[in-house]
């Protein structure tokens, strides 16, 4: 997986401003330097967890140097050799919030059950340096990665919360924080199906020390382990885009069930036949916007919509843009030259 060049740049700029001489970070990425700040470059996702590991070490800080306080290097892979031994999600994400309580100040953690849905919110310490929300970002994607790991299934994110304005990379987040996107929020925070809580943990303490091996690497990509019925009917809308969605009772009998029960057990992973078509339909357009010159209205056929003012309207409940902004947008950030160009 690749993540947008601001990613590895802004991570790249911190590391130096913190004394990590530039031709070791060079060195250790292996990523040229014509890279820095060249908007049509995707970085691969374990060049920017080589600096984000750099930052931890030089400065014994997960914080990387942003926060008002540090986080103790070691701090997140303890919470793994607690959490492991829990007995549901629940209990370890509550023994999660609580360790980090006691090491540190950099952030508080909180979780909440509304209804039917959870939500683990984040509050940054005041006088924080986050003006990136390179924080913010590694604070959410960690958590949510890592609670999914626990369970073996990639949790379904309702919504995302930034207690940010949305930033100029914002059409990013739809790949590193599926779900729908909420800005300006109080606090930043995962929302959830509470059912998610009772999950049993399944990880023993080999599988934890290859998943620290593996390090941030695994932020900035979506779990890949996913059992859950709602990965299995966005694989057979994934493979059916191209003929046209089929109807819930026909995915049903693919999956050897009847349409009441797929709704049901869709209900209880915290989500509905609608919202994973409209996932598929998001990731394809978001796909097509920005890495092919495909006109909108030829994308909206090609995700579903005979009626591109209708494709707009539900692009833009998806991301927050609309589909021409989102690929304005991506032609700004490719036009974008390396420094001294």
């Amino acid at each position: 997986m690749t993540a947008a060049n601001n990613f590895f740049s802004d991570l790249f700029l911190l590391a130096e401003s913190k004394g990590i001489p530039r031709d070791v970070l060079l060195d250790r990425t292996g990523v040229p330097e014509s890279a820095l700040n060249a908007g049509d470059t995707r970085i691969p996702a374990e060049k920017l967890a080589l600096i984000v590991e750099s930052l931890w070490d030089h400065l014994q800080d997960e914080a990387m140097g942003i926060g008002q306080h540090p986080i103790p290097r070691g701090a997140f892979q303890m919470m793994g050799k607690l959490a492991i031994h829990e007995a549901n999600l629940a209990d370890a994400l509550i023994l999660g919030i609580e360790l980090y309580g006691m090491v540190t100040k950099a952030y508080s953690a909180q979780l909440d059950i509304d209804g039917d849905l959870a939500t683990l919110s984040f509050r940054l310490a005041p006088g924080h340096q986050d003006h990136k929300h390179l924080l913010a970002e590694i604070v959410l994607m960690s958590w949510h990665r890592f609670a999914s790991w626990l369970i073996a299934e990639s949790i379904t994110l309702n919504h995302v919360l930034f207690d940010y304005s949305a930033p100029a990379h914002a059409s990013e987040y739809a790949y590193l924080f599926p779900g729908k996107h909420r800005f300006n929020e109080t606090a930043l925070g995962l929302v959830f199906h509470k059912n998610y809580l009772e999950h049993s943990v399944v990880r023993s303490p080999e599988s934890l020390a290859a998943f620290v091996r593996r390090g941030p690497k695994e932020f900035f990509m979506q779990p890949e382990t996913d059992f859950s019925l709602s990965q299995d009917v966005k694989r057979i809308l994934q493979r059916r885009l191209q003929e046209g969605f089929p109807i819930i009772e026909d995915v049903a009998g693919h999956l050897n069930m009847t349409k009441r029960t797929l709704i049901r057990r869709l209900k209880e992973e915290g989500t509905s036949y609608q919202q994973l078509k409209d996932l598929v339909r998001r990731d394809k357009a978001v796909h097509l916007l920005a890495h092919r010159a495909v006109p909108v209205s030829e994308i909206a056929q090609k995700v579903g919509f005979s009626d591109p003012a209708v494709f707009a309207r539900a692009f833009k409940t998806w991301t927050g843009v609309s589909p021409r902004c989102y690929r304005a947008e991506r032609l700004d950030e490719r036009a974008v030259k390396p420094a001294g160009d």
